[in-house]
């Protein structure tokens, strides 16, 4: 008897110690599993995880949870029992989240992740993955979340009945996808996801199913504009593009306006909240914005932003350029390094055919008369307007030869002139240079006008002193004035815009010179000019609401519209052929008039001068010399 019975306690403890050698090395191949499946998410899939934020409760980690460690993802640990939600701040950074909590502490995280989704502390675009089954449905109920839940479980033979190895068992819960949710389930057992696993772990799709979302927006030409068809709807490109992305992604856009209408793009306030359209989308009043909104830093402070699909260049729109008078038309082809070049010229020029000659006349006594000083200069001026050409028959060979060659130069430069001269006239009207760097607008009389104090606010981060300058001298357009008023009735001053609206401007206003010609009459040269030099480019792009899932749903949509050249062609139709059709519409040709060629008068006008003085002058000497030697008078038959 007391054999059986030691038998019989052998026995049950070797059946235990196989028991617990079972569920050990069960244990340690979920385990296995689990990791293996993280890392297939993280490296093999499409969601290329880079990092991971883990969140669990304490007892969640103590329960087998150790296999969380051998991740080879870089990851952040943060126990949700010890947040505290008014301080602390969980936007770092992260590709996924991963969740492990037990059964017994399943509503306490559900609220915690709840109130962290709400408080935009957690990227509700992000991928989750729960290892627990209540929370999973929970989160699932609540927010249009992407869940991973993941379970332990066994496989089994179901014409035997017979359990075979453990496995893990995945459902994908996204009720954003084009996919049925009775699709979104499989299993993982540690080899090579199947087809449609990886169908079902890794699918991008995106269906808003059909969902009003509110837009932002308000009439900034060219980038939107009121349509032609009908006052109450809005065109331009921005508009354009959230319809199309709407088509794409089955929402529909409802457009509205923001309610502060003195400051429709936003400033903010001394309590620290923000109006106009970065305020309604920051607040979640409105999930998308657009109206040309610039990706600056302490815009993307309050709100997300889409991939830029567009540089804008931030300048100022200065008056027109002023004319030339036609007086300075003589001297414009050549600027003042040539002519002082070509003075030089014309005088060492004739100096050495005065020397060549002198030299020659010494040697072989030859009666050269460019043996002087002035009939070499009145040889090298014919020369070089061209009434002269070649060498004097009466000059010596030598002399010959080195006239011939300057006589090739002043062709040259002659031919160069007369080529310049008749461009220029032909250029009608003649235009000053325009105000086209920072560092002429500062030293120019211009008064610079801004909406804003963006530029003041530039000014104290700059090392430049023109910039620092500009930011002092800076004045903020008044609420009364109209842009047309600023820059159409006064003619100093300039308005800081972003570069596409400047150029719809100038299409549009009249510059002050010219109230009484109709806009589609004035040439193109003369309208109000874009400066060149950009103060600032920034990239522009759509605002959201932070956490919104159509972030990472709308960068291929911005990708593939911008490689086929399609918002570029939004903004063409409004300001290129705007621009396009003033300028076909200026087809006035003029003649060449008095006034054309009133610098050629008034050059023959100065040199009839000067023949008048100098004919007095030889006279009057002529006179004091006879009186004082009347016996070296010369009578000259």
């Amino acid at each position: 008897m007391e054999e059986f019975i030691i038998g019989a306690f052998l026995l049950l403890l070797s059946a235990s110690q196989f028991q617990f050698c079972n569920a050990e090395n069960r244990y340690s191949h979920y385990k296995h599993l689990k990791v293996k499946f993280v890392h297939e998410l993280a490296e093999n899939g499409r969601f290329q995880w880079k990092s991971l934020t883990v969140l669990f409760t304490e007892d969640a980690i103590n329960e087998n949870s150790d296999w969380i460690f051998e991740l080879n993802v870089p990851k952040v640990m943060i126990e949700l029992s010890s947040i505290d939600y008014s301080s602390i701040s969980l936007t770092q950074p992260t590709d996924a989240y991963l969740i492990l909590t037990t059964e017994q502490s399943t509503k306490t995280t559900a609220n915690s992740i709840e109130k962290l989704l709400i408080s935009k502390q957690l990227d509700s675009s992000k991928t989750f993955l729960i290892f627990s089954k209540k929370i999973a449905a929970t989160l699932y109920v609540l927010n249009d979340l992407d869940l991973i839940l993941v379970e332990d479980t066994n496989s089994w033979n179901s014409k035997t009945g017979i359990v075979n190895k453990p496995i893990l068992r995945f459902s994908r819960y996204r009720s954003l996808s084009s996919l049925e949710l009775a699709e979104l389930s499989g299993y993982y057992e540690g080899g090579v996801l199947k087809a449609d696993h990886k169908q079902i772990l890794f699918d991008q799709s995106f269906n808003y199913r059909d969902r009003p979302v509110k837009v932002t927006t308000f009439n900034v030409p060219p980038t939107t504009i009121d349509c032609k068809e009908g006052k109450d709807q809005i065109c331009g490109r921005d508009p354009n593009l959230i319809r199309v992305i709407g088509e794409v992604l089955h929402f529909q856009p409802v457009f509205s306006s923001p309610i502060q209408i003195k400051s429709k793009l936003g400033d903010k306030l001394e309590n620290g909240t923000w109006t106009g359209l970065i305020g309604e989308v920051s607040r979640g009043e409105t999930v998308l914005g657009v109206a040309n909104v610039f990706m600056t830093l302490h815009y993307m402070e309050q709100v997300e932003f889409s991939y830029p699909y567009d540089i804008s260049c931030s300048t100022f729109l200065t008056p027109s350029p002023e004319l030339w008078p036609q007086l300075y038309a003589l001297i414009k082809p050549f600027d003042l390094s040539i002519w002082m070049a070509t003075i030089f010229s014309l005088f060492i020029g004739g100096l050495l055919i005065q020397i060549v000659a002198l030299t020659y006349h010494k040697l072989f006594g030859s009666r050269d008369p460019l043996r002087f000083f002035g009939e070499a200069m009145i040889y090298n001026a014919q020369s070089i307007t061209g009434t002269r050409s070649g060498s004097d028959e009466k000059s010596s060979w030598p002399v010959r030869i080195y006239t011939s060659n300057w006589w090739l130069f002043c062709f040259l430069l002659g031919t160069v002139y007369r080529t310049g001269l008749i461009s220029w006239l032909a250029r009608s009207p003649i235009l000053m240079a325009p105000v086209d760097t920072i560092a002429q607008l500062v030293r120019s009389d211009l008064t610079p006008y801004g909406y804003n104090t963006f530029v003041r606010d530039l000014a104290q981060y700059s090392s430049d002193p023109d910039t620092i300058q500009l930011g002092g001298r800076l004045k903020l357009v008044p609420p009364n004035m109209t842009v047309q008023f600023l820059m159409g009735k006064e003619n100093f001053n300039a308005i800081f815009e972003n570069k596409h609206y400047l150029k719809y401007l100038s299409m549009k206003i009249l510059p002050s010179t010219m109230h009484d010609i109709a806009v589609n009459r004035i040439d193109p040269r003369q309208r109000l000019h874009v400066m060149h030099e950009c103060l600032r480019s920034f990239p522009v792009a759509i605002a959201m609401t932070p956490g919104t899932p159509l972030k990472s749903a709308m960068t291929q949509i911005i990708h593939q519209l911008n490689a086929a050249g399609i918002i570029d062609y939004w903004l063409d139709t409004v300001v290129h052929s705007e621009v396009a059709m003033t300028t076909k519409r200026y087809k006035k040709k003029e003649p060449f008039s008095l006034h054309s060629l009133e610098g050629a008068f008034y050059l023959l006008l100065l040199c009839y001068s000067i023949d008048i003085v100098a004919f007095v002058a030889e006279l009057v000497f002529h006179r004091v010399w006879s009186r004082r030697f009347p016996n070296n008078n010369v009578r000259i038959n």
